[in-house]
């Protein structure tokens, strides 16, 4: 069953909702990709890899999130956990991008509430070289998610969360 596209969650204080959910052909969410270091085909027509997602835009059109959940036996590191395979903000000064990320994994709880992964909660990963920041992930590791000294990559760095976003 297709889930609304009017779905959104507001933060405390802010009167907007944070997030939209948008289809993965959305062209406000396919710009932002295209402008995000790890989007291999800058122009194609839609986002995320196959399998199961949500991309999330705010209303301002000036962050994207897509969360992926693929079938455990099509991912390479078998890990049966929902992922952010894209998160873009362009807007920092005005969106908080940890305050971001905290609401677009309790959006995507409350809409995959009654489809539990195997493994609960959160991975995603990050090219340092790509990023200009000195503490790649920062707005990750300020939302409650960790270096996962577990897995090894000559060039990405992996981080974990649970399922409920930490303040």
């Amino acid at each position: 069953m297709p889930l609304p596209l009017s779905t959104a969650l507001t933060l405390p204080g802010v009167a907007v909702p944070v997030w939209q959910l948008r289809d993965h052909r959305d062209p406000a969410a396919l710009a932002l990709a295209d402008r995000h270091y790890s989007r291999r085909r800058p122009g194609s027509g839609q986002l995320g890899p196959p399998g199961r997602k949500l991309v999330l835009v705010t209303p301002c059109e000036r962050a994207v999130w897509v969360t992926h959940w693929p079938y455990a036996h099509l991912a390479l590191d078998r890990l049966d956990t929902w992922r952010c395979t894209l998160f873009r903000n362009e807007a920092p000064a005005e969106l908080r991008s940890s305050d971001l990320v905290r609401a677009a994994m309790a959006l995507t709880a409350s809409l995959w509430a009654a489809r539990p992964t195997t493994v609960p909660g959160w991975a995603t990963w990050i090219d340092p070289a790509k990023v200009r920041s000195p503490n790649p992930g920062y707005c990750f590791k300020r939302a409650g998610w960790w270096l996962d000294r577990s897995w090894s990559h000559p060039r990405l760095l992996r981080l974990r969360a649970n399922v409920e976003a930490q303040p």
